[in-house]
C-alpha cells in the first residue's frame, strides 16, 4: 500500500523538510517506509477534497489505503507504532518515548516557533524587536 503525505505546493524543495510537516517524512525515512508527496495549493487546502482529509484545511495529511490521518503528532505516532526503533514495544521504554513526543509538540516547539516568527516575520516591528532582545 502506498503512503501519500501532503505538503505545501509553493514551499521550497517541494514542501519537504522546510515546514512544520517535517516530522512525517523524517519518521517515514527513519522506518524505511516508501511514500509519495502530493503538493497542495493554499486554494486546494480549503476545497472539499482536502477538507475531507483534514477538517481544518491544513497540511500535512497522511493516507494509507483507506486510512486518512491529520495532525503531525497523530501521524508520527501511527508511523512509530510500527517500528520499535521509534517507539519501543516494552511499556517502560514506550511511555517515556510517548512523553517526549508530546513534549516536543507542546513544550519545546511553541517557543521555537515564536522565536522564528519574531526573527523572520516581525523583526522590524516593536513586538518582534522585544522578543529578540537579550535577557
Amino acid at each position: 500500500m502506498t503512503i501519500t503525505i501532503t505538503a505545501f505546493e509553493r514551499s521550497p524543495h517541494g514542501g519537504r523538510r522546510l515546514a512544520r510537516d517535517t516530522r512525517i517524512p523524517w519518521a517515514l525515512e527513519e522506518t524505511g517506509l516508501p511514500y509519495e508527496v502530493r503538493l497542495v495549493s493554499f486554494k486546494a487546502m480549503k476545497g472539499p477534497a482536502h477538507l475531507a482529509l483534514h477538517p481544518f484545511g491544513q497540511i500535512p495529511t497522511y493516507e494509507e489505503g483507506d486510512l486518512a490521518l491529520f495532525e503531525t503528532g497523530a501521524i508520527v505516532f501511527h508511523i512509530a507504532e510500527h517500528d520499535a526503533g521509534l517507539l519501543p514495544k516494552h511499556a517502560n521504554a514506550r511511555a517515556p518515548a510517548i512523553t517526549w513526543m508530546f513534549a516536543a509538540l507542546n513544550t519545546v516547539e511553541p517557543p521555537i516557533l515564536d522565536l522564528v516568527t519574531a526573527r523572520f516575520f516581525e523583526a522590524d516591528k516593536p513586538l518582534g524587536q522585544g522578543a529578540l532582545a537579550p535577557g
